[in-house]
């Protein structure tokens, strides 16, 4: 009787987490399915600005440094350095960023994509900078005692106000490589690595295209709006791209749990029902037995 409890127990438990599962897979729906839109619609203009902002940064440097070098009457080598960093956001330092999140339920995407931010990150000088407390943990565990900064977001909250922060933390560095996972299909996410640096190279190696613009009303001005609004546009489409390919992948994982939830089910039900006849079987043995003994009697 207590192994038929047991059993029960089971089914019930199951039942409960399969409940849960659907539950969750339903919000991850709803969820995907209120930024889907925007982000496809969206992805294609931003990455025409992204290509336009490498360009630009990467083609006028030399113009940069003339411009500065006339203005302060210094010969060119002299402000070469500075017109280096006054171009774009200038620390010097290149940010590697890993676009995460604080579960780890997401199926194999944010490994994948952090296996390849580390991968980076072995092979460059860059300072890593990890957003959301799954990419910590990762991060904690291959490198421990490396420094890193790190950005908490929520995922039942409105982020904004963090997303400021790291776009203002970010504009101060040269060159920003940002690993993120990108959505393709519901089944189909990638890993994503994106320069929003304008350096010479983007991040799989690609040599950036040079090409010739007429600025009006002034170079420094159209750099300056690009250093503002299209770098903070950037890096927002970015982060809902990712978050759209984390939902995507999660409901998949989701879907996977509940149909090895149903497979146990399924195993566990007809483990009780083997259970209930070799009960019936045992309780139809012990009423015939009675009958046996009591007739010898």
């Amino acid at each position: 009787m207590n192994y038929i409890k047991n059993i029960l127990t089971q089914i019930e438990d199951l039942s409960g987490i399969k409940d849960i599962v659907g539950a969750s897979e339903e919000i991850a729906s709803m969820k995907m399915r209120a930024i889907r839109g925007q982000v496809l619609e969206s992805r294609d203009l931003n990455e025409e600005l992204t290509e336009i902002y490498r360009e630009v940064t990467t083609s006028y440097k030399e113009q940069v440094m003339n411009i500065v070098a006339k203005k302060q009457n210094k010969s060119v080598a002299e402000l070469a350095k500075q017109a280096q960093t006054s171009l774009l956001r200038g620390n010097g330092q290149t940010a590697c960023v890993f676009l995460s999140a604080n579960s780890g339920f997401f199926s194999k995407i944010l490994e994948k994509t952090y296996k390849e931010f580390a991968i980076y990150l072995d092979s460059h000088n860059a300072k890593p900078i990890i957003i959301g407390e799954f990419g910590r943990k990762l991060f904690t565990d291959q490198f421990p005692g490396r420094e890193f900064n790190f950005y908490a977001f929520s995922e039942k909250q409105n982020n904004d106000d963090a997303l400021q922060k790291v776009t203002k933390d970010l504009v101060s560095y040269e060159n920003v490589i940002i690993f993120y996972p990108r959505f393709e299909s519901l089944s189909s996410q990638t890993v994503a690595a994106l320069d929003v640096s304008g350096s010479s190279k983007d991040a799989s190696g690609t040599v950036v295209p040079k090409a010739h613009y007429l600025f009006e009303p002034s170079l420094e001005k159209i750099l300056a709006f690009f250093e503002g609004e299209i770098f903070a546009g950037i890096i927002h489409q970015t982060v809902t791209e990712s978050e759209l390919a984390r939902y995507a992948s999660r409901i998949t994982a989701l879907d996977i749990a509940r149909e090895n939830i149903n497979v146990k089910l399924k195993a566990v039900n007809l483990e009780k029902r083997f259970a209930t006849h070799r009960l019936m079987n045992k309780k139809q043995t012990e009423a015939l037995m009675g009958i046996s003994l009591w007739k010898l009697a």
